[in-house]
C-alpha cells in the first residue's frame, strides 16, 4: 500500500495501479531479491528521517534569524511603539531574549546530529549511489557506470521511458535536497575523500554530480516536477559562485553591509573545474539554462509568480559566472543562439532547430517583460519608503497611537523587497545586454 501511494517521477494513481498489476502478472516483481530491498528501505529510511529533519533544521534556522530581526528591530526602534508598550518593553525583551536562547539550544542540539562528518559522508556514500542508479535509468545504452553516460534523446526508449516514470519522485528529490543541504552547510563533505571514489572509479563531485546536474537541466522532460529542477540551479549557482562585487555593473543593495573580503569554499573553484573538463557539460549546459529560463514561467507552487524570478536570478549569476571563467562559454552561447537563427541544428541545441527558435524568441520575451516588471515593481517601493520616510515622527509632531508600529513593519518590508527587485532587475538588464 506505502509504495501504491507515492508520488512517481511522471505518472498518476491510475498508470501505477495498471503498471503494478502488469508486473505482477507477468510474474516480474519477483526478479528483486535482496539488494534491491535494502536499497529501496535505506532510501525510505533516509527519506523519513534525514531528509525531513533537514528540511526542519532549515526552517528553525529561518526561524532563529527572523526572531533575531524583529528583537534587533524593536530594541533599536523604540520610538515606534506606543506608551504602553513602551512601558512593557523590558519585560516583553527579557521575555523574547529567553525565548531566543530556548531556541539556540535546540539549534545546537539538532548541529551535532545534522553536521556530525561521519554521518554525512554516509549520507552522500549511499546519495552518491543513487544518484549513479538514476543516471543508469535515463542513459542512452543503459550501462552508466560502467561504460561513459550518453545523453538520452528528447524522446527515448518508451518501454526505458515507463520504467523511469513509475520510479518514486522522492528518490531524486531526496538525492538533491541533501547535495543542497551539504553545499550550503558542510561543503567539506562534498570533497572528502571517503565519500568519492567508488568501485566504478567516478568521483561524486568531480564526474557524478555535474553529469547528473547537466543531464537533468537539459533533458527536462525526465523530470515533471519544475520544483525539482529549480533546487538543481540552486546547487549549480552555489557552486559556481562568482562576488558580484567583481562586476562591472554591480549595485550595492546592502549599504555597504557586505565584508571587505569574501573566501570561498575551495570547492566552487574545483566544481568549476570540473565543468570546464565535462564533454556533456560544455555541450549542453548553456542551453539548458536558457530553456529553463523560459520553462520555469510555471512552478506549479501558488506563489510561482515570485519563486520563477528567484530562480531566473540564480540562472543570471550563474550564467555570468561561467561567461566570466572561460570564453568557451560565451562562445557556446553566441553559436547556441546564431545556429538556430540559421536553421542548424548540432550538439550544443535543446534537441531541434524549432524548439531552439522558440525558446529564443521566448527568451528574449522573458526577459523583455521582466525587466519591465522589475524597474516598474523597484520604482514603486521606493516610493512607498520615500513616503513612510516622510511620516516619521519628530518631537514637533509625534505620531498617533498604533501608526508607527504599522510604518516601521511596512517600511521593513518595502525596504527588503526593494533591495530583492533592484537585484533581480539589475541582473535581468545584464542579460539583455
Amino acid at each position: 500500500t506505502y509504495w501504491r501511494e507515492l508520488t512517481r517521477i511522471d505518472a498518476d494513481k491510475e498508470q501505477i495501479d495498471a503498471y503494478l498489476e502488469q508486473r505482477l502478472r507477468d510474474q516480474m516483481s519477483s526478479d528483486g531479491g535482496f539488494i534491491p530491498d535494502c536499497f529501496f528501505t535505506t532510501a525510505v529510511a533516509l527519506h523519513l528521517g534525514l531528509v525531513s529533519t533537514i528540511a526542519r533544521y532549515i526552517d528553525m534556522m529561518k526561524q532563529i534569524g527572523r526572531f533575531k530581526n524583529e528583537i534587533e528591530r524593536v530594541r533599536n526602534s523604540p520610538g515606534t511603539l506606543t506608551p504602553a508598550q513602551r512601558a512593557n518593553l523590558p519585560l516583553v525583551m527579557q521575555r523574547w531574549e529567553s525565548q531566543l536562547q530556548d531556541m539556540k539550544r535546540e539549534k545546537c542540539a539538532m548541529d551535532a546530529q545534522m553536521l556530525d562528518p561521519r554521518r554525512l559522508i554516509c549520507a552522500m556514500v549511499f546519495y552518491r549511489f543513487v544518484i549513479c542508479f538514476l543516471l543508469r535509468q535515463v542513459d542512452a545504452q543503459g550501462v552508466f557506470p560502467q561504460q561513459a553516460f550518453t545523453m538520452p534523446a528528447e524522446n527515448g526508449d518508451v518501454n526505458a521511458a515507463e520504467k523511469w516514470r513509475m520510479l518514486p519522485e522522492f528518490l531524486i528529490e531526496d538525492a538533491i535536497e541533501f547535495v543542497v543541504f551539504v553545499t550550503t552547510y558542510a561543503p567539506d563533505v562534498l570533497t572528502d575523500s571517503t565519500a568519492q571514489v567508488g568501485d566504478d572509479g567516478l568521483r561524486m563531485f568531480d564526474d557524478i554530480l555535474p553529469l547528473f546536474i547537466v543531464t537533468f537541466l537539459a533533458r527536462p522532460k525526465l523530470i515533471r516536477n519544475p520544483y525539482l529542477k529549480a533546487k538543481l540551479v540552486d546547487i549549480l549557482h552555489y557552486l559556481t559562485y562568482r562576488d558580484p562585487r567583481e562586476d562591472d555593473d554591480y549595485v550595492d543593495t546592502l549599504g555597504g553591509n557586505i565584508p571587505g573580503n569574501i573566501r570561498l569554499h575551495p570547492s566552487i573553484q574545483q566544481f568549476q573545474a570540473n565543468l570546464d573538463n565535462n564533454t556533456l557539460a560544455r555541450a549542453y549546459l548553456v542551453p539548458a539554462l536558457v530553456r529553463f529560463y523560459v520553462d520555469i514561467e510555471q512552478t506549479g507552487s501558488s506563489s510561482q509568480f515570485y519563486e520563477k524570478f528567484q530562480t531566473r536570478y540564480y540562472i543570471a549569476r550563474t550564467l555570468r559566472a561561467l561567461w566570466a571563467r572561460a570564453p568557451r562559454y560565451v562562445e557556446v552561447t553566441r553559436r547556441f543562439f546564431m545556429q538556430s537563427g540559421l536553421g542548424t541544428s548540432e550538439a550544443t541545441t535543446t534537441g531541434s532547430t524549432r524548439r531552439d527558435q522558440r525558446v529564443i524568441e521566448e527568451f528574449v520575451t522573458r526577459l523583455m517583460t521582466d525587466t519591465t516588471y522589475l524597474l516598474d515593481e523597484s520604482l514603486s517601493k521606493l516610493a512607498v519608503i520615500r513616503d513612510i520616510e516622510k511620516r516619521q515622527p519628530t518631537a514637533e509632531a509625534p505620531a498617533a497611537e498604533g501608526n508607527d508600529s504599522d510604518d516601521a513593519s511596512r517600511l521593513d518590508d518595502a525596504e527588503s523587497r526593494a533591495r530583492s527587485l533592484v537585484s533581480l532587475a539589475n541582473e535581468t538588464v545584464h542579460m539583455l545586454a
